[in-house]
Formats: C-alpha cells, structure tokens, sequence
C-alpha cells in the first residue's frame, strides 16, 4: 500500500491557496498601512504630551523637532538663554511624516510657542492621519 499524493492533487491545493493568496493580501496590506500610520500618530502625541508636561514640570522652555527625513522627533529641554539641552532622540514609526512647523516649543504653562496650527500629517500607501496642535498646545485629531 503506498501513501503519498498524487501530481493533480498537489497541484489543485497549491492553485486553492494561490487564489485565497491573491484575494487576502491587498487588504492585509491596508490594515498593515493604517496600523504603521496609527502607530506613529500615537508616538508622536505620546511625545508632545511628553514635552508639554516637561516644560511644566521643569518650569522652562522645553522644545519637540520633529525630523520628516530620519521620521524621528528630538526632545530638548532649555538649559541657558541660547543653549537647548537634548532629552532624547525618538523614532516616531515607519509612516512617512510632515509637518507645517517642525519645531514646537512649549512654555511654563504649557501653552505653544508658534504651534497655532501645526499640522502633522503621518502617510503610508493608502492610509493617512492628521494632528493638529491648537493655540493652547493640544491636539485633535
């Protein structure tokens, strides 16, 4: 008695899962284009907050760049009139990033200094966000 498949059966399962292939991946890579998005809007409002609350709590300027190259964003904190003492420097995701002000800085009280109206648009295939910073140094989405 032999086991084993024969050359039709191999070749019809192998057919099966090219066509259950070629219908999943497209919104697969949707899904995967708007987790990459939503992943580096959420970075981004973690590190704004961030910064926000820094400058509160140090009693200072405190300033986020954001680097639409590298997709990174750099925290600094004021340390004298003219230098800016770098926190850290954090990738922000694989989303392309741009913005209409790169640098947001924050004062005392929390409220932007030039961040009226920043908007930060994240991008990947078919899938986008946007955030915007308001006069008071928060955001919407």
């Amino acid at each position: 008695m032999r086991h084993g498949f024969t050359l039709p059966e191999l070749l019809s399962v192998i057919a099966i899962v090219g066509i259950l292939l070629s219908i999943v991946t497209p919104p697969l890579g949707r899904a995967l284009d708007q987790a990459a998005v939503h992943e580096s809007a959420d970075r981004f409002a973690a590190l704004h907050a961030t910064t926000r609350q820094l400058a509160i709590a140090r009693n200072t300027l405190a300033r986020l760049e954001v680097d639409q190259a590298r997709r990174t964003a750099t925290l600094s904190v004021r340390g004298t009139p003219t230098v800016w003492d770098t926190v850290g420097s954090y990738p922000l995701g694989s989303a392309n990033v741009s913005c209409t002000n790169a640098t947001m800085v924050f004062g005392p009280l929390g409220l932007g200094y030039g961040t009226s109206n920043t908007r930060v648009i994240f991008a990947r295939g078919s899938a986008a966000d946007t955030i915007t910073t308001s006069r008071t140094g928060r955001l919407r989405r």
